[in-house]
This record gives C-alpha cells, structure tokens and sequence, in this order.
C-alpha cells in the first residue's frame, strides 16, 4: 500500500534516454494446455543460468520460439513512444523495440487480434489482456504505484479510458476494451510512456526512465496496495523515521524512550520480522534493544520504506515469520547537476533542534550524493506536565553515495552510513546509551538486460559494524528494585557482513525471480558490576561470548499472469544455519547449564512456502488470498544470550541451544477498491497466523526466564482502510486495525499485542498551502498476560493534531504542526514500563532547495 505521495518539484534532465517497453498481449481467449505451460517452466527456470551464455542479438530484445512480426509502428508511435529529448537515436530505438512478438502455438488467435492498419484509425481489435512488471531503467527496482491506463481510439463514439495500477513488485494485469488504441505508462518522477497498442512485444517488462526530480516525500509500501493515507504529519524529514511508520494499519511501535522505537508487524517483533537497509541485513549491538534499526536512519537520506506484512515477502525480501522492513536509501540520479538542501527544525515539547544539509550532483555518467544529520533533544514533557528526567539525546548521522554508469547495461553503486550517538536517556530502562556507533557499508552491481528473457541481474557486497556503550552513572542505584546497590556498565559489539545476488527474467506471461544469499554474525556482549560498597568485589559477565552465526539462503519466486485476470504466485525459500560459541568463559558456563547437551554448535534448516492468487472482479476492485507455511531458525539471542535483561516484562533471560525452529502456518484474504486516483479507495484484509513450537521465554522463577519451544500460539488480526476523494483539494479517510493474540500451551493473552486503534483525517491541498486535522484513537487494552508474563491494562485514548505545510517559494517551504492539541496524558500500551506519551507539541521545520 502507497502511503505517502505528494506534491514533488520536477526539473528537467540535462540530457535524454530511453525506456524499453516490453509488455505481453494476447486475446482474451488464447490459452496454453498445461503440459505445454509446464514444459514452458522448466525451459524457463533453464534459462535462468544458460541466457548470458546462449543470447544473442542486442540483450532486452523480445525473441521467442515463435515467428517474429516486423513492427509497423504509426508515426505519432514513432514520435511519441519516448517523451524524453526526442533525438534521433531515441526514435531509432523506439521504432527498433516496440513491435508485436506472436508465438507459433497463439498464430490463430493473434491473426484476429490486430485486423486493421494501427495508424488508421480502425477499431476491429478483440478484447485485449495485457500483462507485466514496471521498473526502474536505472535501479532495477519494482516500481509501485505505476499507471497503465489503455485510452480508445478517437474513431469511438464513447471514447473512454480504462487502466491499473502497478503492486510493489511492479506487476500488473490489466483487462482492456476492443477499441483500444494506446497505452499509456505513467509514474510520478519518471517519463511518460505512449505506446501503440498494436505494438506490442512478448516480454513481461518493461523499465522508465527516470526523470530529474528533487523529492521531499518518503514513498512508503506495505502488501500490493497502490493506495492510502498520503498525510502531512510524515511529509517534514526533520521527524524521526517511525513517525513515518506508525499509521500503517497493521504496523506498531514499540516505545523505550524519546527516540528509536522498535517495529511491530501484526503483533511481531525482533526475530519475527527481518528489517533491512537496502537489502543489507544488520545485528544490533545492545543486548537490551536499546539499538533497534530505526536509530541509524534518518529521514532525510530515506527514499522508500518497503513492508511485507507476513512471511510471504512480495519484493523478493527474505522474510520472518512476521513480515520484513527494508530501508531503501536516496540513490544519486544522473544528468540532475548540483544540487543542495538545508533544513532546520524545532519540536517544543522536548526543546529538540534539528539540522540536516545535503549536495549532490549527477552527470551522464555518474553521480553522488551526502548529506548529514544533528540531533540535540532535551527532556520530554508529557500531558500532565511532568517533565521525564533523563530522556533527552544527542546524536549525528552521515550518508554517501556513490553512482557509476558505465554503459547502458551496467551500473555500479557504493553508499556509506555513519552514525554516531552521544547520550540517549533511557528513563524507564536500568541504563541509558552512553555512545553508539555504526558503519554500514555496501557495495552494488546491477547488470541489466543480460539476455533476452533474464532483464536483470543484482548483486551486493556488504559489511556493518556497530558498537554500542550503556551504563548506569548518571543513576541512584540505591532506590532501584532490580540489581540495586551496583552500577551495571555494559558493552555490545556486532559485525555482520554478507552478498546477496538477485536475478529477474521472465518468458511471456510468467515471471521468475532467483534469489541468494550468505551472511554472517559476529556478537559479543559483556558488563561490570560494581558495588556502591568499595570492599564488595566487582563481578564480570559474558552476556554474548564471541558468538557466530553463519546463514545461507535460496529463495525461487514464480508469477503467472492468466488470460481471465488472475495473478497466480508462488514462492520456495530455503535457510540454513551454523552458530558458534568460542569465548571460554561462555561456553564453560553453558556445559554447566546444559550438562546434558550433546553440542553447543546447532545446525538449523528452515523454509518457506507460499501460494497466492489474486483476480481483478471488476473495475476498481480486486481480490485475494494468500497461504504460507514455513519455519523460523532462533537468533543468535535465543541460543545464546545470558542474563539478558529484557525490559519489556523485567526479567533476566538464559538462551537455549538446543532451541528447534518454529513454524508458522499463515493465511490472508484481502479485498482492495480502487487507486489513488479513485474517488473510492480502500482495502480490507483478513488474516491468521497460527505458531507450532512457539519460542519464548519459560519463568523460572521471579527474576529469571530460559527460552524454550512452548506448544503454540495463535495471532487473528483485521485491518481495513478506507479514503474519499472529496475533490481536487479535499481529501477524507480513515484506517482501523485489531489483532487478538492467544498462548495455547499457556492458555493466556499473547504479550505485548496492540489494542483496537486507528486514525482519521481530512485534508485540504492546494499549490501553496496545505492543511491537515487529524485524530488518532486506541481503545483499552484488557487482554494482558498475567501466567508467564506480567502486563498492565492501558486504558483508551484520542490525540488530536493539526498541520500546515506552505510553499513560500518554489525553493523554500515551510511546515509546522500543533501535535496532542489537548494536551492528555496517555499511556501506549507497547511502551516499555509505562513509559507515557509526549505532550502538546508544536513543531517548525524550514527547507531550503538550490
């Protein structure tokens, strides 16, 4: 689901290029018998690895077993098939690439498809379906929320337009009427396509050229959905990420402190949900969450957040059980020149300033970008006006990248972040961040168009470090219940380092992604304790003991595109998984707590399963399901994490190597209406997820849990969302969201499940100024878990908030916000020990563009 598209300042490009157009088209009823489709597959799957070696003529050319038609494109096609510089080359190569491909065994049906001269106007053409993915020409990535939309031809006495929009992975499948004569592709930032719809070729891609656009938006996806809440509150990047993640049905937040909350997906956590930084996977360093992946990115170098919402990830993403989270980082552009940004923004409620600034500049054959973040907070107030002692922070973050397009085919990509806390206050935690650290590092090749059915192949090379330093100085550990009377310092270190390769092909109507991947895990953990008692002796403890994690994965994704408008997918994912102890000390302490144990070195295998089909019903509405069944291998945590304080319920936890996978078994059905440009729009979504061999950890005794397999869990959650576009400026919705949670073995409420909560807004837009009132509402929580783990009831609560974003000039814009309007005192129930809510809040941000 799109979540976030507004108003953007578009530039032109110094200089052109081109898109390869390459969509499927047939009649409506050519079909192929299933021997032959089978057959179709594993020549397909074959081609995978033989293309590069056994294609010949220019790569990202349409060839086909069947007999290839001469294209005879019209002369508005050959002028308007590329909306770029309109040079000679580029109509060249328009003329050259879009053309009608016919395979042999469809010759019969196709002879009736196209009965008439493109260019004259006739419309004696059958009911048409098209079929296909939309990419970056670029990136390679999926484009979400692209438009194709099949206009008749003027001859028509009801000229009328029909079209769909493209899901994250960038398919689409659209149905179109007999007189159909163009096709048109569109997506913000990028060229408009315009393609004769007689001219049409066999594969099932195509790629858009990029057009020179300065954004101030975060393109945020989650499930197939093009559509949703476009809200201002996450238009300013002066807000930290997960202000951007927060209103997504389905999507929670864990709260620590004033800063960094941990992402929940329907109800799932940590382990459960995979959350990446452009495809690299990172480990944080603090034993006790106070690191989690949304502390190293800031806003302003952000350009998508990719969500899958449950373990079947549509973007090719290997996913936990609970779905997956990939930050996708602002690449440089070609061909934009030099650019930069200044923006400086201020929040009342806990006196933060902000300031971030960034150049870049790209030309035809390269391009850079670095931009840099301050963040200075003080402690926060809440609505009762007490002002939580130790909550404020300080931290900065860098971003770099480099873009090197030799050729047309190849691409090169190095990006760098660095991001460094000082103090972060941790009130309702035993410790505060004393500093942090964080280098993350990648390096990216795109190969495109390497033969004629395989368009892309990706590769990455990775390695991040994080250290991170927490302690309890700046407290009175005399008053504290647990561990009293001792200062705890603590230090949390990972490196974690691994490639990743990707390859996209297809072949008519069916499309085909491959996926690899190897990384590895290094941890170590480790506190003093020292008495306030100068002749008590210190002690010393190995929370993490050297501990590795070796991981490898293969994952096969599998899309078919049929004739009467289904999309049928499916996806095999396989894992494997060797852990290692080495520190002495460690693995002496757990042949004491396991003297039985045969190994302390788990081998682990897991996998994934999933079918999916989905059906346009009719116009504006669409259908689906979606099963999956697959294991989850323990972290590195779960195996061997000692005396691990987990705040979320006040006990110290022991890890268990001889921990078995868990298994998920998942099921969805969905309904969505309409797109963005819909007056209508909205989804429904119906899902469960029941969990065999469920990890969690077991009481041993008031202080003390050891993780272990414990029977199974059941999670059930609704999400609906729905908006109206009342007119060109007024705009009206609202979302809702409920999951219930139930331990089986336990016979009690899952832990730390959200309530029934939602939002609602109406928003007025216009050129210059925008203006937005909002409500965002949670009803009581009185499911709790009071067995194994001890909750609170959270009672209800409605924030009400207004925000305003005015373009002063088209280089200077301003945006403010009145946040918790009233003032209340609330408490989310996902926040650690009660720790309450921010109050009234008013915040500035000024933006700067040159």
């Amino acid at each position: 689901m799109k979540y976030l598209i507004t108003k953007r300042e578009n530039r032109p490009a110094d200089s052109g290029g081109y898109g390869l157009v390459s969509i499927r088209c047939v009649t409506a009823r050519s079909s192929s018998p299933p021997l032959r489709g089978l057959v179709r597959l594993a020549v397909a799957a074959f081609l995978l690895f033989a293309a590069p070696a056994l294609s010949t003529g220019k790569p990202g050319f349409a060839h086909s077993a069947g007999e290839l038609a001469p294209a005879h494109p019209s002369e508005e096609t050959a002028g308007s098939a590329l909306t770029g510089t309109g040079s000679p080359h580029e109509e060249k190569l328009a003329s050259a690439q879009v053309g009608m491909n016919i395979p042999s065994d469809k010759a019969a049906d196709s002879a009736r498809t196209v009965t008439g001269n493109p260019a004259s106007n006739s419309c004696h053409i059958d009911t048409l379906r098209l079929w296909g993915e939309v990419r970056d020409r670029e990136t390679g990535r999926p484009l979400s929320a692209a438009h194709v939309i099949a206009r008749e031809a003027p001859c028509c006495s009801t000229r009328k337009q029909t079209g769909a929009v493209t899901g994250t992975d960038g398919s689409f499948a659209l149905a179109m009427d007999a007189a159909t004569r163009h096709i048109l592709i569109t997506h913000v930032g990028y060229r408009t396509k315009k393609v004769d719809a007689a001219s049409l070729s066999d594969q099932g891609l195509f790629f858009l050229e990029p057009e020179t656009v300065f954004s101030e938006d975060i393109l945020i996806t989650a499930g197939r959905l093009p559509m949703g809440y476009t809200g201002l509150y996450s238009d300013a990047r002066t807000r930290p990420v997960e202000d951007h993640l927060s209103h997504i049905p389905g999507m929670d937040m864990v709260s620590r402190a004033n800063f960094a909350r941990d992402p929940v997906i329907r109800g799932q956590r940590e382990g459960r949900i995979t959350v990446t930084i452009d495809g690299m996977r990172m480990t944080p360093a603090c034993v006790d969450g106070m690191d989690p992946l949304t502390a190293y990115i800031e806003p302003d170098n952000l350009q998508a957040v990719e969500i899958s919402r449950g373990q079947d990830a549509r973007d090719g993403a290997a996913s936990g059980s609970g779905g997956s989270i990939n930050f996708a980082m602002a690449r440089p552009v070609l061909n934009t020149g030099t650019s930069a940004t200044l923006e400086s923004g201020y929040h009342s409620v806990s006196s933060q300033h902000l300031m971030q600034g960034g150049v870049s500049h790209g030309s035809e054959r390269w391009a850079f970008r670095f931009s840099g973040t301050y963040r200075n907070a003080g402690d926060f107030r809440t609505g009762s006006g007490e002002k939580i002692a130790g909550s404020g922070l300080e931290k900065g973050n860098i971003y770099s990248a480099l873009l090197v397009h030799p050729d047309d085919d190849h691409t090169l990509s190095l990006r760098y972040i660095g991001d460094f806390a000082g103090f972060i206050g941790y009130p309702r935690l035993l410790m505060d961040t004393r500093r942090a650290d964080a280098h993350i590092a990648g390096l990216e090749y795109l190969w495109d168009r390497p033969g004629a059915r395989i368009h892309t192949i990706r590769t990455d090379l990775y390695m991040n470090r994080v250290t991170h330093w927490m302690d309890d100085y700046g407290r009175d550990v005399t008053l504290r219940e647990v561990m009293p009377n001792m200062f705890m310092p603590m230090y949390g270190e990972t490196v974690t380092a691994g490639f990743a390769a990707e390859l996209d092909a297809s072949s008519g109507n069916r499309a085909v992604q491959l996926q690899l991947e190897a990384w590895n895990v290094e941890a170590f953990a480790d506190m003093l304790m020292e008495h306030v008692e100068s002749d008590v002796r210190d002690m010393y403890l190995v929370n993490l003991g050297k501990v590795s994690q070796r991981n490898a994965l293969a994952a096969l994704r599998y899309r078919h595109y049929l004739d009467d408008g289904w999309i049928l997918g499916g996806r095999i994912q396989l894992e494997g998984s060797l852990s290692r102890i080495r520190e002495e000390s460690a693995v002496a302490t757990y042949r004491a707590e396991y003297p039985e144990m045969t190994t302390l070195e788990p081998a682990a295998f897991g996998y994934i399963s999933a079918l999916q089909a989905e059906k346009m019903l009719r116009t504006g509405l669409s259908g689906g399901i979606r099963i999956s069944h697959g294991t989850r291998l323990p972290d590195h945590l779960e195996r061997y994490g000692y005396y691990i304080y987990q705040p979320l319920d006040g006990f110290f936890y022991i890890g268990n190597p001889e921990l078995m996978p868990e298994r998920s078994s998942q099921a969805e059905g969905f309904l969505t209406l309409g797109d963005e440009r819909s007056r209508w729009s909205g989804h429904a979504s119906v899902w469960v997820n029941r969990m065999d061999r469920y990890i969690a950890g077991r009481r041993i005794d008031d202080l003390f849990k050891r993780y272990e397999n414990m029977g199974h869990a059941v999670l059930t959650g609704v999400e609906l969302e729905l908006d109206l576009r009342i007119s060109d400026r007024w705009r009206t919705g609202g979302a809702a969201s409920k999951i219930i949670g139930q331990h089986s073995a336990l016979n009690e409420p899952l832990p730390m499940i959200p309530p029934l909560k939602g939002h609602g807004y109406l928003r007025m837009e216009s050129r210059r100024v925008s203006l937005e009132g909002r409500v965002s509402w949670a009803a009581p929580q009185d499911r709790i878990a009071s067995v194994n783990s001890l909750e609170t009831k959270t009672p209800g609560h409605a924030l009400f908030d207004l925000y305003l974003s005015t373009r002063l000039t088209d280089r200077v814009h301003l945006r403010s916000g009145l946040e918790n309007i009233g003032n209340r005192h609330y408490v989310d129930h996902l926040s650690v020990n009660e720790l309450p809510g921010k109050g009234r809040n008013i915040y500035v941000s000024l933006r700067l563009t040159y």
